[in-house]
């Protein structure tokens, strides 16, 4: 039987996709759960799987082209009999690229769903229960939030798959579940016997790691007198926005936000195209601010959204004098980071070594680079010159460019430099990689660089693109410090501590004798595995990595 499959609508209003990549082609022979096409939605791109195997016999949509949920964009011929039938189960957008299983089909119309913990792919076994949205007895619409999930560097909201009433859950926050486990059970109307149902996660709130958890969404009227700590806002003189279909375009930002501040974002206009709400626009909306004009509905005329009454002003947050302390649950990505620190630390026997550069000469040579990267559009800080001397001290010694293959007792050594570059971001600190730096020039360096971080801490950065760094670079120094230890991002061998610039008097050796200028400074420490590597091979590379910045000429040989 033909299956035509429709755009899926994966909640958190998104009302269309891009197709980034198709996976198969025409006649090509499908897996269940196989991924078919990759999708960029809002804030993340997912992977489509097939919700069946089959047959592929028609791509209906190109690379490139942005189409509306509910568009048929394949179908899938599964070999049994029986005329063409509308498939439209919602992928996983849990960690950008990666892939989830369709909806299993609910038993009976009103039957009770045993709801699983989803397996959303990349080798995720289990996930945390961060935040419950809903509580026992909650009667909740199709594709509302239901929980938030940590999974390894993402928190993702999982939808349910109909409208019904919560009756049970089956896990606390803070519980770490396997995929499989039934995580929630949904009473629909009427009876039946108890199916399970593994529907998918819904999009990324922000990639790749978790936000602390939201406060639930307040209704209008809950709103004004306040909701689980949320902020107290008055429901008078506000509207609610008419948006098609009655349904509430935004994005998840903004709908992770309004939730925080207990808004209904039903009454925030959206700036967005076709009425969108944006993040901008909650927080405008809750501060009583200007709002950018509001972008109508395709099937409105501008002057009907023009018509739309302005928001009330909303009082700003005020914090009970009585309160001494706060207290915060210690999970989602704060705890996934203490237990990666705690691994390194007590598996791997680290040491420091620390390196003084007078780095003057690069100071003047970023200056210069500055303003030619400037004319072709690309931002040049001085991280591509430490990538590049990094790259090129560890094709001297491989041993810190190395991993432990603890399965087989093997050291592998890399032959290439995928440097990971650790980025503060406001939802924990994430580590992108810039791939084969060693064959890299400096400005092509810069642009990779510059644009995976900016898409890290904006959220939108692919899973394979936060993996398998060889070697990482932690830079604090434009926050400032002048002297750390870094942790070793295991189960790599060593990684460098990259620190604040700082002039000082220095003496210089001329021709006339030792004289004392005005000199850059700027110190480096590179924490080891002892087990792979000895204080010597730590110290010989940052003598290497120093030369090649103090004398950055020498980057070009």
């Amino acid at each position: 039987m033909a299956l035509e499959f429709k755009l899926p609508d994966i909640g958190e209003g998104i009302a269309e996709g891009e197709i980034v990549k198709w996976l198969v082609a025409e006649g090509d022979i499908v897996e269940e759960h196989q991924a078919v096409v990759e999708v960029m939605t809002d804030k993340a791109t997912v992977e489509v799987p097939a919700p069946r195997a089959g047959k592929i016999t028609s791509i209906n949509a190109a690379e490139g082209d942005v189409v509306p949920v509910g568009s048929v964009i394949f179908v899938l011929d599964d070999g049994a009999s029986g005329a063409a039938a509308p498939a439209a189960p919602e992928p996983a957008a849990a960690a950008p690229a990666a892939a989830a299983p369709a909806a299993a089909p609910a038993a009976g119309g009103g039957a009770r769903l045993e709801f699983k913990l989803p397996d959303i792919g990349e080798g995720i076994a289990e996930g945390e229960i961060v935040k419950w949205l809903v509580s026992a007895g909650t009667e909740v619409d199709e594709h509302q939030a239901i929980v938030e999930v940590m999974t390894d560097k993402a928190t993702v909201e999982v939808p349910a798959p109909r409208a019904g009433v919560i009756t049970e859950l089956l896990a606390a926050e803070g519980d770490v579940v396997p995929v499989g486990s039934v995580i929630f059970v949904l009473e629909g109307a009427g009876g039946g016997a108890a199916a399970p149902v593994s529907a998918p996660m819904s999009a990324p709130m922000s990639a790749p790691a978790a936000a602390p958890a939201a406060a639930p969404v307040a209704t209008a009227a809950a709103a004004a007198g306040g909701t689980n700590g949320a902020s107290s806002f008055s429901s008078s003189a506000t509207a609610v926005i008419e948006r098609p279909a009655g349904k509430v375009l935004a994005v998840p930002s903004a709908r992770r936000v309004a939730r925080e501040l207990g808004i209904e974002l039903s009454q925030v206009p959206g700036s967005g195209r076709n009425g969108v709400i944006r993040r901008a626009d909650v927080e405008s909306f809750a501060g009583g601010g200007t709002l950018a004009p509001v972008a109508p509905p395709a099937s409105k005329p501008a002057a009907a959204a023009a018509a739309a009454p302005a928001p009330a002003p909303r009082p700003a947050v005020q914090l009970d004098p009585t309160e001494r302390e706060t207290r915060i649950p210690f999970r989602g990505v704060r705890r996934k980071i203490a237990e990666a620190m705690s691994r390194s630390m007590y598996t791997a026997p680290h040491f420091t070594v620390v390196e003084e550069l007078d780095v003057t000469e690069l100071v003047a040579l970023r200056l210069r680079a500055k303003a030619i990267g400037a004319e072709k559009g690309i931002k040049v800080t001085f991280m591509p010159f430490i990538m590049k001397a990094t790259a090129l001290a560890l094709k001297d010694f491989p041993m810190l460019n190395a991993k432990l293959d603890e399965s087989t007792n093997e050291i592998v050594q890399y032959n290439f430099a995928d440097l990971g570059v650790a980025t503060d971001t406001p939802n924990g600190l994430i580590v992108p990689v810039v791939r084969d730096v060693q064959a890299k020039g400096l400005l092509q360096i810069a642009a990779e660089m510059n644009d995976v971080t900016t898409r890290t801490r904006e959220g939108k950065a692919k899973s394979e693109e936060m993996t398998g760094s060889t070697f990482t670079i932690s830079n604090a120094g434009n926050i400032g410090g002048i002297l750390a230890t870094p942790i070793i991002n295991f189960p790599e061998v060593a990684i460098m501590g990259v620190h604040r610039i700082m002039k000082r008097p220095g003496v210089v050796e001329t021709p006339e004798g030792d004289q004392f200028e005005v000199r850059q400074y700027m110190n480096l420490s590179c924490s080891v595995d002892h087990r792979l590597a000895d204080g010597a091979d730590g110290a010989r590379f940052l003598v290497r990595v120093k030369q090649l910045l103090e004398d950055p000429g020498l980057l070009s040989l």
